[in-house]
């Protein structure tokens, strides 16, 4: 009886220790704080802080899209102007060794100040690249009030656009007006078009070469390495750092997403394996389409700009519609890569096939669809941390 009770309070005391452990696993991982803690004011103060400033726009535009959520812009405010610049040193390394997603992420912040100058009254007039000797130097943005306020829906949608990384529904095809929609939305950008996959061997083409591009960057060592460098994974670590990707961007099903944050530490080989097996199952195999954002000439960084603002206003408009949109940039990373080490150009000649024009280029592939699950904030850094004089 006496090795009984012994083993019962043995087992009991286990048991306390081990809840005691997993509560504390779960608050250290933010399990009970979601969404939450300074990492995460920028989404809640966006249209409210520095009313009617240059600021405020400022405000606007920290909440574009960029990859890996690398948030690789600086901001010089000054009146009745704002500037745009790179941070060059805010790169994804291997991943975009020519630095077009960069350039990219530089458009959707400036199409958001743009929209947010709009909507407070103020005319603004972009000029881009002003310095030809300083190609981090995007845009100088010139604010002249007043002008018609225009708040559009676009507009409204900045606070709750995050990009969708979980499936979508299998079921449900797209009517053929959103990809006319999402098409109008580039018609002042002529050096950028869209080129859709809508049928099933089209998606189911294009999907297989996504896979394949992504299994190539899993075994690529310095890719691997340097895609696994931004992704933040206590939320210690997301509080301090602000950028990043997190377990909670990955719009997750709630059970499953506390299970990734509580469960022990995942290493980068099986990370990219987890992700490999997404991509294949998850990401290509729920789209409901699949788009291919076009430029006349890739490698030109103001089409870059341009094709990162027009995904910003795309992003937006079908946030507007209760639609998912996310990049699936793995062909181009995997082309640029080839052309960065001067080696064959294999993927560079599928993303030829699949375009299928020689008078563009590939500049962004991505997917879209209905959600499933709602996807959340991804964290973001102060302003302080990003605006100089």
């Amino acid at each position: 009886m006496s090795t009984r009770r012994t083993a019962l309070r043995l087992c009991t005391g286990a048991l306390v220790a081990g809840a005691a452990a997993l509560a504390w696993r779960a608050r250290d991982q933010g399990v009970f704080s979601t969404g939450e803690g300074p990492a995460y004011d920028a989404w809640n103060t966006w249209n409210a802080a520095a009313p009617g400033s240059e600021l405020q726009l400022v405000h606007a535009a920290i909440l574009a899209a960029s990859p890996h959520n690398t948030q690789p812009w600086r901001f010089r405010v000054g009146a009745e102007r704002v500037d745009v610049f790179a941070d060059p040193a805010r790169n994804i390394g291997t991943i975009d060794p020519f630095r077009r997603e960069m350039y990219i992420g530089l458009g959707c912040a400036l199409e958001n100040l743009l929209r947010a100058a709009a909507a407070l009254g103020l005319a603004a007039r972009p000029a881009m690249f002003p310095d030809a000797a300083d190609p981090t130097h995007i845009a100088t943005v010139d604010l002249q009030p007043p002008a018609p306020r225009a708040e559009s829906s676009l507009f409204a949608a900045i606070p709750r656009r995050h990009t969708n990384r979980g499936a979508y529904e299998t079921g449900r095809t797209l009517p053929a007006s959103v990809f006319t929609s999402l098409q109008a939305l580039g018609a002042d950008l002529p050096r950028i078009s869209v080129r859709w996959f809508t049928s099933a061997p089209e998606k189911a083409t294009l999907g297989a070469h996504i896979v394949e591009a992504a299994r190539a960057i899993v075994a690529d060592r310095e890719q691997s390495r340097d895609s696994s460098a931004w992704f933040r994974t206590s939320w210690r670590e997301i509080q301090l750092k602000r950028d990043g990707l997190t377990i909670d961007a990955q719009a997750l099903p709630a059970w499953l997403r506390v299970a990734a944050k509580v469960g022990p530490a995942v290493g980068t080989e099986r990370a990219d394996r987890v992700w490999l097996e997404n991509t294949r199952d998850v990401h290509v195999a729920t789209a409901a389409g699949f788009g291919l954002l076009l430029a006349r000439d890739a490698n030109d960084n103001s089409q870059r700009v341009d094709g990162g603002r027009l995904w910003q206003r795309m992003h937006l408009w079908a946030t507007s519609e209760g639609l998912a949109m996310h990049p699936l940039n793995q062909l181009p990373e995997r082309a640029d890569r080839e052309r960065s080490q001067g080696i064959a150009t294999r993927f560079g000649a599928v993303l030829e096939q699949v375009v299928g024009n020689p008078a563009w280029q590939a500049l962004m592939p991505f997917r879209l669809g209905y959600p499933t699950v709602a996807a959340l904030a991804s964290p973001r850094r102060a302003i302080g941390e990003v605006v100089f004089t």
